[in-house]
């Protein structure tokens, strides 16, 4: 009896307290991911846990060797080894087929190890006394759950280029080890060993499942990782499809421009011509005239507007061979001078950056055009390796950036300039022209 070994009696307790402890993290992760590999690895605690238990109680009782009880404590606790082994070897074949699929063509030997557990439980059944007494029988099965579970430890191994299955790995090789000295020690006292190996399974208990719970641990942030990525992933793929879908979109209402309300409009061009030439009245005329060069007027400003949207000169060229076309557009009207300069020609941004942009430097040579009454404008790009300097500037009346009409301009510039996280700045005061400065993070 050890009823009065403090040794045994802490080793069972620390052993029984550290399975707890591995059970209640193995309980936050089953909450947590709901996966068979947890509940295996809750029933193998809970088995084990049992197993320690019935042993502190067999030898701290009154439980004469040749009594009868004492062998149906003896059955049970083989029983529980036994179920152990199973939980065990579910544990480790769903956790290797959960890191890889491929490891399903270890489910055969999986299924010799659900049978063999399935037969050595009828056998202690129907024959309890040949189990509790025959040890080349207990013998010969205990080799048997070796060989299928070098199988698995097998694959493990080939496969340590993994860090959960290098956790795997160790607590297998400490469960071998602490069942071959545990059988050593029953073996080579002939019986008369005071612990017959239970001090040898307690540490081999510690060690693996110190393993296996690192091994949770690391799947837990690995998935978590995981999640993080796939989001991530998600998020540019919406995004993505999004900037698609806008693309379409506005080709789409380019294309209707072009081929339905510009068609219109050039018809409705051609009947007031036709109406001017035969009309015979000078005073109508005049206003049929008007009329018409209102409407050649739009239709210009809408095919370009059309060829803007449809075309792909964005995509294909740099911000500053854009640039330079739309000045090139500005000279063709002969409403005022303007004036290109920069120090780059391949500096090239993403689509979005891009068209942002050119949006604004038209916005701004309109106003420019249309209210300040400017005989020139200039435009100046400038580069360096973390900054993009894009400066508009007309000789206009200026005006007074705090005024309704002007500060929506502004704040419509602002907005689209915060999309691409560039900032912006108006100088202006009255009857001396007008800047604009954007500067864009570039090249980091």
């Amino acid at each position: 009896m050890l009823k009065d070994d403090i040794f045994f009696i802490e080793l069972c307790f620390f052993t029984i307290g550290f399975l707890s402890l591995a059970g209640v993290i193995t309980l936050f992760l089953n909450t947590y991911f709901s996966s068979r590999i947890y509940k295996f690895y809750g029933a193998y605690l809970l088995v084990i846990v049992a197993f320690v238990i019935l042993v502190y109680v067999k030898n701290t009782g009154e439980y004469p060797k040749e009594s009868g009880l004492r062998m149906i404590l003896n059955l049970i606790a083989d029983l529980l080894q036994i179920l152990s082994h199973f939980f065990f070897c579910s544990f480790v074949y769903h956790a290797m087929v959960m890191e890889d699929r491929q490891f399903k063509k270890l489910n055969k030997a999986y299924v010799v190890f659900q049978i063999f557990t399935v037969v050595y439980i009828i056998v202690l059944a129907l024959f309890p006394i040949f189990v509790s007494k025959d040890f080349i029988y207990f013998l010969i099965t205990r080799v048997f759950i070796f060989v299928l579970s070098m199988v698995f430890y097998y694959h493990l191994f080939k496969n340590l280029d993994k860090i959960f299955f290098r956790f795997l790995f160790a607590a297998v090789s400490f469960v071998f080890l602490s069942g071959f000295l545990a059988l050593w020690d029953s073996i080579s006292s002939n019986g008369f060993s005071k612990y017959t190996g239970f001090d040898y399974l307690c540490y081999g208990y510690f060690l693996e499942n110190l393993c296996f719970v690192g091994a949770l641990i690391y799947k837990y942030f690995s998935i978590e990782k995981e999640k993080e990525v796939i989001a991530l992933a998600h998020k540019q793929e919406l995004l993505s499809t999004q900037k698609e879908i806008q693309k379409e979109t506005i080709e789409h209402i380019g294309r209707e421009i072009h081929d339905n309300i510009g068609q219109k409009l050039t018809l409705a061009s051609l009947y007031t011509q036709q109406l001017e030439f035969e009309n015979k009245a000078p005073q109508i005329n005049t206003t049929i005239e008007n009329i018409s060069n209102i409407i050649n007027e739009s239709i210009a400003e809408l095919r370009e507007l059309s060829k803007s949207l449809i075309d792909n000169a964005i995509d294909t060229n740099t911000l500053s061979q854009l640039i330079d076309k739309e000045c090139e557009k500005i000279k063709l009207l002969n409403k005022c001078a303007i004036a290109y300069t920069s120090n780059t020609s391949t500096a090239n941004l993403k689509y979005q950056e891009k068209s942002i942009l050119i949006r604004i430097i038209q916005e701004f040579i309109n106003n420019s055009i249309k209210h300040s009454k400017c005989q020139n404008i200039y435009v100046s790009l400038m580069t360096d390796k973390n900054t993009i300097l894009l400066s508009l500037k007309d000789d206009g009346i200026g005006f007074d950036p705090k005024s309704i009409s002007a500060g929506q301009g502004i704040a419509n510039m602002k907005k689209r300039a915060a999309i691409i996280k560039a900032k912006i700045e108006f100088k202006s005061t009255e009857n001396s022209g007008t800047q604009l400065l954007i500067r864009l993070p570039y090249g980091q």
